[in-house]
């Protein structure tokens, strides 16, 4: 067997030295991160038979894999001929194998032909969903068997970033950025000084691997204000986006707002799931009941069409009557929340703090790009909120609302109730 030469950064030697059971590398672009796997794969299955799954969240095609990586660097390596690069598989005439999959188009029945492999690279692992992970992991299962994860960190809530965030001495987090990889190029250098130069936020994201939830694109984390206690006299409102699909596609999300006598916006309680429209209905039936908003906002389109007898018939047989207000989509989706931005930029937006689903949205908002994207639902509930300012009222200062049940209103017993007053 002849010598071979791996060439990978340093940081990255762990990979190859250290036994764990998760092995993960993340940071930004330009980290040679994902190449360094890729070589130590071809190296490590040309020394011994292995047999590796290689997979993401989504793959449609063989393009949208690591395939093309992987077999870029078996050539730049010299071992094109020991291995056998196929359409749809890499095998070598020692029993090496590597697959490839999409995680997505899997459940734990389809995924158990791979049991028997000695370990899975998951590639742009922030994507893959908590329920494709847990199909994977146990399905893994051999006897020394590792999973190695590369990514770039999106958002504090990912599945691979909460398990980096353990302390887990079975699991390796190597942090890897383009300073630490010898070979980075000079014409990426251009590019990683030209974004620095005119978007900080963005840059920390891409090239620095922070997350998009820590750097904010759109949105900026240190506008957001944290209550411990409401104001005692707040104007509710409701904000909802709508979804239909039961367990996958959109959330639908229920945002109840509350305006108080000086304009400040506080979110006060929130909702949601993806589920059957009859339950995310009930859910929003019982925030209007609890709190009586003086109005509901929802986005207009196909959705509200076919759900909106549903929704008036659910009012009328609980007895539940909320002033409905549908807001046209016009525009951008980073246009319609200039709106919800302006406020919050202020210093006008209060979140409760402690509450893991004003977290959830404090992230979501600072991830956002202004664009479609994943994750977004909660910012499309304040982006209508947002839109709807200019039809809500600030609370009067001399009129209260009635005493809540929520623990965290501070209300004076003497207040008058008059739910009427704006």
């Amino acid at each position: 067997m002849s010598t071979l030469r791996l060439e990978i950064p340093a940081k990255m030697l762990p990979f190859q030295t250290h036994r764990a059971r998760h092995k993960i590398a993340r940071g930004g672009r330009g980290s040679a991160k994902s190449w360094s796997i890729a070589r130590l794969l071809a190296v490590r299955g040309y020394v011994e038979p292995t047999r590796w799954l290689c997979c993401r969240e989504t793959q449609k095609s063989i393009k949208e894999s690591s395939h093309r990586l992987l077999a870029d660097q078996i050539k730049a390596l010299g071992l094109g001929r020991f291995y056998d690069v196929q359409d749809k598989l890499i095998k070598a005439p020692n029993g090496t194998e590597f697959s490839f999959v999409g995680l997505k188009e899997h459940t734990a029945d389809s995924i158990k032909s791979y049991e028997g492999y000695d370990g899975a690279w998951i590639e742009e692992a922030h994507s893959v969903s908590e329920r494709s992970a847990q199909v994977l992991i146990p399905t893994i299962r051999k006897a020394g068997s590792e999973l190695w994860w590369s990514y770039n960190p999106e958002q504090e809530d990912d599945f691979v970033h909460q398990l980096a965030g353990q302390d887990d001495p079975d699991t390796l987090v190597v942090d890897i950025n383009w300073r630490d990889n010898p070979w980075f190029p000079g014409e990426l250098d251009k590019e990683r000084r030209k974004l620095q130069a005119i978007n900080d936020d963005l840059y920390q994201h891409v090239w620095e691997g922070k997350c998009r939830s820590l750097a904010g694109l759109l949105f900026k984390r240190d506008w957001f204000r944290f209550y411990d206690v409401l104001p005692s006299r707040l104007n509710l409102y409701i904000a909802s986006d709508y979804g239909v699909t039961e367990g996958g596609g959109d959330h639908t999300e229920h945002g109840v707002w509350g305006l108080s006598p000086n304009g400040d916006l506080y979110a006060v309680d929130w909702w949601y799931g993806q589920t059957d429209p009859s339950d995310w209905i009930d859910a929003w039936i019982a925030l209007g009941a609890q709190y009586r908003p003086l109005a509901a906002f929802e986005e207009k389109g196909v959705i509200l069409r076919a759900l909106d007898s549903a929704i008036t018939k659910r009012m009328r047989e609980t007895g539940t009557f909320i002033r409905r207000v549908p807001l046209a989509s016009a525009g951008s989706k980073a246009e319609r929340a200039l709106g919800f931005a302006a406020r919050a930029s202020a210093g006008a937006v209060y979140l409760p703090a402690g509450k893991p689903w004003a977290m959830r949205l404090l992230n979501q908002l600072c991830a956002f790009n202004g664009e479609d994207g994943r994750q977004d639902d909660a910012v499309d509930v304040c982006s209508l909120i947002g839109r709807g300012l200019d039809s809500m009222a600030n609370a009067a200062p001399g009129a209260a609302q009635p005493r809540s049940r929520r623990k965290d209103y501070d209300l004076d017993d003497e207040d008058e109730l008059n739910w009427k007053a704006a």
